[in-house]
């Protein structure tokens, strides 16, 4: 049971504090609004990674002020419509394309993380299938080319590509070491 006192006393309380706990903070009139970055959603953050190797350093620039998710996804439409060899079709030729190579590279350069994030699949993903390939899959001896000094060597495992052309570039020789 309450006495009078207890309930003087918590009839104080409530009088005092609850206007308090319930008031909306002043706003200090000299402090400007924060302006808030929104974070990507998780789809936007898979997106970017995933198309990572064709970004132009322009396009990532660009990426990376996007405040919201409308913006992103205008940056995608944009980024694909730029892309596609013949815009009076339906589909994206190029976009059709570039996640079949997507698809092709997780399944075939896969080690321990997924193809698209290996150097092998992001040259694929950026240049497409390479004109010829020279692989040594379990290095060992090697007999080397005369412009590369001719002999014999030990190697690890590597795989060499060449590419005929590629944007600014031509009879372009990669090689891949798997030390």
């Amino acid at each position: 049971m309450l006495t009078k006192r207890t309930a003087w006393i918590v009839f104080l309380g409530l009088v005092l504090i609850a206007p308090q706990a319930f008031a909306q903070p002043q706003q200090d009139p000299q402090k400007k609004p924060r302006k808030i970055k929104s974070e990507p959603d998780k789809a936007f953050d898979r997106w970017h990674e995933e198309v990572g190797p064709i970004l132009t350093d322009d396009e990532r620039r660009g990426w990376d002020k996007l405040r919201t998710n409308a913006e992103r996804e205008q940056f995608i439409a944009t980024f694909w419509r730029l892309r596609d060899p013949d815009p009076d079709t339906e589909e994206n030729e190029y976009r059709e394309a570039y996640f079949e190579r997507f698809a092709y590279v997780n399944e075939h350069f896969a080690s321990g993380i997924p193809g698209y994030k290996t150097d092998r699949g992001k040259i694929y993903l950026k240049y497409g299938k390479p004109d010829e390939v020279e692989s040594h899959p379990s290095g060992g001896a090697y007999q080397m080319a005369s412009y590369a000094g001719g002999g014999s060597t030990s190697t690890y495992p590597f795989e060499r590509w060449w590419y005929r052309h590629i944007p600014n570039h031509t009879d372009v020789e990669i090689e891949f070491i798997d030390p």
